[in-house]
């Protein structure tokens, strides 16, 4: 006979949490700094266009790369407020049922 547990290790969740939000504050740096250093006249007009479109491409996909870690951070949060908030609560259940013993 086979027997299967889940587990949901909350320390995990809560370093998957820091992780993407240090994730999300690079990537704001990163635009800032594409911002502080866009292209300002390298010489020829074409060369200048190119960094524009570069740059476009890049701030775009950086932001919308910052979307969905933040979409992630708030599902990983809200898993993380429900599992401790079931925690508490067998806990509760079983300090009852035991008489707090």
């Amino acid at each position: 006979m086979s027997s299967s547990s889940f587990q949901v290790d909350l320390d995990e969740l809560r370093r998957l949490k820091k992780k993407l939000q240090a994730s999300k504050e690079r990537l704001e740096e990163s635009l800032r700094r594409m911002k502080d250093t866009g292209p300002k006249n390298l010489g020829k007009r074409s060369l200048d266009s190119a960094c524009e479109d570069f740059e476009d491409d890049w701030e775009h996909g950086l932001s919308e790369t910052k979307k969905q870690i933040q979409t992630l951070e708030e599902g990983v949060d809200a898993i993380l407020k429900n599992y401790e908030k079931t925690e508490v609560e067998i806990q509760k259940s079983l300090n009852s049922s035991t008489g707090g013993r």
